[in-house]
């Protein structure tokens, strides 16, 4: 795939990765603030509990898909380098696409019906739809397909 369209998509999911740190830097202080409230004053903070965990779910689904835009995800490609033959390797990084892929559609589809059913369900503390934490998988499964779809386009347009 040309680098014009790979630029395209980094830029759409430049957001997610200002988004992610900002996640995280607010995990950070409000665990922060948790402990130095429960330790210093003796007084627990009940909604940091609540907020911290779903902002570390969706941090870890959103994460994922932008993960696998950059190409950061683990690969044990010891085997993989050692192929010299351009059709195997290409069959090779068809098939690792397609088991993502084989993993993402029924996630997508899956995390849409929970979603659906915690949507009416409410937070113990926040009392908010318990349904936001759960749509981050079928976000983060959705993010991912038009990563899979360029990699597998890219496979068949490089020679």
């Amino acid at each position: 795939m040309s680098e014009k369209k790979d630029g395209i998509l980094r830029r759409a999911y430049r957001p997610l990765e200002f988004l992610l740190m900002l996640n995280i830097l607010v995990v950070f202080v409000i665990v922060l603030m948790e402990v130095t409230s429960r330790y210093i004053f003796h007084v627990s903070l009940p909604w940091v509990t609540e907020v911290s965990q779903t902002l570390l779910v969706w941090t870890t689904f959103i994460g994922a898909a932008v993960a696998l835009l950059l190409k950061e995800h683990m690969v044990i490609n010891i085997i993989f380098n050692k192929i010299s033959s351009l059709g195997m390797r290409k069959a090779i990084e068809l098939i690792d696409d397609l088991i993502i892929l084989a993993f993402v559609v029924p996630g997508l589809l899956g995390g849409c019906k929970l979603v659906e059913r915690t949507w009416n369900m409410t937070t113990t503390t926040l009392q908010i739809p318990a349904g936001i934490m759960y749509l981050a998988f079928p976000l983060g499964c959705a993010l991912m397909l038009p990563v899979l779809l360029r990699d597998i386009l890219s496979i068949f347009s490089r020679e």
